[in-house]
């Protein structure tokens, strides 16, 4: 019997050195990436860790901009610059990410660790990576348009001299029309975006709630490389019914009320954010 117990002893003593000791391998393992995902505007990356990282190898400061490569290929948009937000032995960090043009949904951002630590100093191997691919943000932003850019239709019926237009990605539109003399209509509303399989012209609808409840309908293509603008768009009123029919991908610009309009009711913006 005693044997036995000795035995048991033993086992027991084996058993919990051997937990013991995975137990500390698990922690000196270094670092690795857990995952990135980005905000619907594209202006933030979070990026997770599998356990709490660290600036320093004592187990000490806050990720920053000189922890991370930041790199972006592919698409149409030009990278920016980046900054970190990240405490200490939190398992996340938050990157925000400028890039200036349009995003076209290609565009592919790969992160990489330049020196991050683990709470015993282990550091995350270089050829570690995470990447995200950019939304095809379509109309959002702000944009303005004046001079010859506002739409002729605009300009000689309703005496618009300039527009500033702000697309927000939670699908909310804040329009401001400027007449000659400074006066401003607000216009507020909700709108929805698809990309047509037209070239890059994409359909959009807006409710608008105020200063009245009005749809409108219509077309938008963006094109970064064209000269004088980056944003053609044209859209009719269809609710109240007021007899229009609005641009369609299939007709192009100038194709409002079946191309009666010309290119009048074509509006042209400058992108500004």
């Amino acid at each position: 019997m005693k044997n036995y117990f000795r035995m048991l002893a033993i086992m027991l003593t084996f058993t919990a050195s051997f937990n013991s000791c995975n137990e500390e391998e698990e922690t000196d393992a270094p670092a690795t990436f857990a995952g990135a995902t980005i905000s619907a505007d594209n202006s933030t990356i979070t990026v997770s860790f599998d356990k709490s990282v660290y600036k320093n190898a004592d187990g000490t400061g806050n990720l920053d901009g000189a922890n991370f490569t930041v790199t972006m290929s592919g698409g149409s948009a030009t990278p920016g610059t980046f900054n970190v937000q990240h405490t200490a032995g939190q398992t996340a960090a938050i990157i925000s990410f400028d890039y200036t043009g349009a995003a076209d949904g290609s565009e592919v951002i790969t992160i990489s660790p330049v020196s991050i630590y683990n709470a015993d100093g282990q550091a995350m191997a270089t050829t570690a990576q995470v990447t995200v691919t950019l939304n095809n943000l379509g109309i959002v932003g702000q944009w303005q348009s004046s001079g010859a850019n506002v739409a002729p239709l605009l300009s000689t019926y309703f005496s618009v001299d300039s527009i500033w237009a702000d697309f927000k990605a939670d699908q909310t539109y804040d329009v401001k029309s400027y007449d000659p003399d400074g006066v401003m209509t607000q216009y507020l509303g909700t709108y929805t975006q698809t990309k047509s399989s037209t070239g890059n012209i994409w359909t959009i609808v807006l409710e608008q709630s105020a200063p009245s409840t009005v749809t409108s309908e219509g077309i938008f293509e963006i094109d970064m490389d064209a000269v004088g603008y980056d944003l053609r768009y044209e859209v009719a009123q269809t609710e109240p019914n007021l007899g229009n029919s609005p641009a369609t991908p299939e007709g192009g610009f100038g194709s409002t009320n079946n191309g009666q309009l010309g290119e009048s009711n074509v509006q042209k913006f400058i992108k500004i954010d």
